[in-house]
């Protein structure tokens, strides 16, 4: 608790001398940041968060005249802003309050929270912002997914306590990111990254809690290159027993993007999961060589005979029409070709598949768009292995804080989305449907859903099925409309109608109702099980 209060006295007192190029990585402000370059040749859609400077329109996408003064202060601008010549900054509240009923217990819930946005820059070169928020809920999703031996709320982190039947969190993200040039980028602070052109991401979604990191950005020609490096913290892989206490480990990203041609994007990715220690449990520190930018991750990781966890992935981009996108991702864990068809069905075949298409100005409809997807992934992707007699080791696993790093949903699913949004001025109609299906792992058995089981619990070496294990099925339809209030503070009103069944192993059928006001930091969903 210290060490959190400290690096945020740290980012508030830096912030009055540095400011944010992020746009937050949120759906809503994306879905019409995308269509404004949905057209442009050579714009990387696939590198999440986007950087305000890439636009030409910038943060004034949503703007609105207002005939009196007081208003266009109210509905436009900051809270606070200072500007002078080589010297600005800008503080803006962060708040929410939000009621849910659901239908089921006939029972009302409700949420609320409260903090600070800052922003400032000094020179066009060193920027920062910060965002900082206590939330109070007691949210039946919150409810259903909260670990309490580990006092874990999906992707935040940490409870740090509660209040009646309420769960108490906070949240703190910020970045500073510094132009040495106009194509290279340095970005520290903590928060998500998101690498991909779908509604979900095989390599690296928002799914899990804020983590902190260093990145750095290139942008040459056609190419725009990213190596990533992040702390995680995760629970040890003991498989007898369960330990609340959360350990350090680490992952490095590279992430190549390429626009081959007017049309055609391809891009690469890799990445590895490591921790400090050595094989006896003593902190060791981190492999040097994976600090190296330019070094691939799955030889060195082979030449030096680790226990890492290293993924790779490959995708591609194609646009059809003027704005009409493909988009797919093939993530690579472990693969013999020869044992793909002989019929054996080896557990070591670890990869998965997306495929989409999303639609700008659909049909000729201006702001009309429209997505649909699949994501399919085999058993046992993304988990690991290691002998449970290893004690004081984190999880390899490509996750953090219990949760995913890329596809909410583990592995040994198929799941299919469809989207559509319509935006007139600030209001903004949505609806969604997911249906789902997976093959999901009891406490003693890993069919391969889990990614934090260990594989070493698999039932067998050959005889894997996809969606083998217990089937359960997941139906997830949403429905509402948002008015932007302010876009300088990405505050918002909406009402959504959500109905959300399983079926299978458990049961849950129910229906919510929900309406309030709020900033958007990030994205908070409940579109999985």
């Amino acid at each position: 608790m210290r060490k959190r209060t400290l690096f945020l006295v740290f980012l508030v007192i830096i912030s009055f001398s540095l400011c944010s190029q992020n746009i937050r990585l949120h759906d809503f402000p994306y879905s019409v940041y995308e269509a404004t370059h949905s057209e442009d040749e050579n714009f990387h859609l696939t590198v999440k968060p986007f950087l305000y400077k890439d636009f030409k329109k910038g943060d004034s996408i949503y703007y609105k005249e207002f005939p009196r003064k007081l208003d266009h202060s109210i509905f436009n601008k900051n809270l606070i802003n200072k500007e002078s010549e080589n010297f600005n900054i800008s503080l803006n509240p962060i708040i929410g309050s939000r009621v849910i009923y659901r239908y089921a217990q006939k029972k009302i819930f409700n949420e609320n929270s409260l903090g600070l946005n800052i922003n400032s820059s000094i020179t066009k070169r060193l920027k920062l912002s910060a965002d900082y928020f206590i939330l109070r809920t007691n949210n039946p999703f919150f409810s259903s997914s909260f670990q309490d031996s580990a006092e874990i709320v999906p992707h935040f982190g940490k409870s740090i306590g509660t209040l009646g039947d309420a769960v108490l969190f906070h949240s703190l993200t910020g970045e500073i990111a510094f132009t040495a040039s106009e194509n290279l980028h340095f970005h520290l602070g903590k928060g998500k990254h998101f690498f991909g052109n779908g509604y979900r991401s095989l390599f690296l979604s928002g799914n899990s809690n804020s983590y902190p990191y260093f990145k750095v950005t290139a942008d040459i020609w056609r190419i725009k290159y990213v190596w990533l490096a992040a702390k995680l913290k995760d629970i040890k892989l003991i498989e007898d027993e369960f330990d609340p206490s959360l350990y350090d480990k680490a992952v490095f990203m590279h992430y190549f993007s390429l626009n081959l041609t007017k049309r055609i994007n391809i891009n690469f990715f890799e990445s590895v999961i490591t921790n400090p220690y050595d094989p006896a449990g003593n902190r060791s520190g981190y492999e040097w060589s994976y600090f190296n930018p330019v070094v691939f991750y799955r030889p060195v990781e082979f030449y030096n005979g680790t226990s890492d966890n290293s993924i790779m992935g490959l995708g591609l981009n194609l646009r059809i029409f003027k704005s009409v996108h493909l988009y797919s991702q093939f993530i690579l864990d472990d693969l013999i070709i020869s044992r793909i068809n002989d019929g054996s069905g080896w557990w070591g075949n670890k990869f998965g598949l997306q495929a989409g298409l999303k639609s700008f100005n659909t049909f000729k409809v201006k702001n009309l768009f429209i997505r649909g997807e699949i994501n399919v992934i085999r058993p046992y992707t993304y988990a690991h292995g290691q002998s449970a007699d290893i004690k004081d080791i984190p999880n390899l696993n490509y996750g953090n804080y219990l949760q995913p790093l890329a596809h909410p949903l583990g592995a040994n699913f198929a799941e299919g989305i469809i989207q559509l949004n319509y935006r007139k001025g600030r209001l903004i109609s949505h609806a969604q449907l997911n249906i789902a299906k997976k093959g999901s792992d009891n406490d003693t058995i890993s069919y391969g859903s889990n990614v934090y089981l260990s594989y070493n619990l698999r039932p067998d070496d050959y005889g894997i099925e996809f969606m083998q294990g217990n089937v359960v099925d997941l139906i997830y339809a949403k429905a509402g409309v948002s008015y932007i209030i302010n876009p300088s503070w990405d505050l918002m009103l909406d009402a959504n109608i959500q109905y959300r069944k399983i079926s299978g192993i458990r049961n849950v059928d129910n229906v919510y109702f929900s309406f309030g006001i709020s900033t958007k930091i990030f994205n908070v969903r409940n579109d999985y099980f």
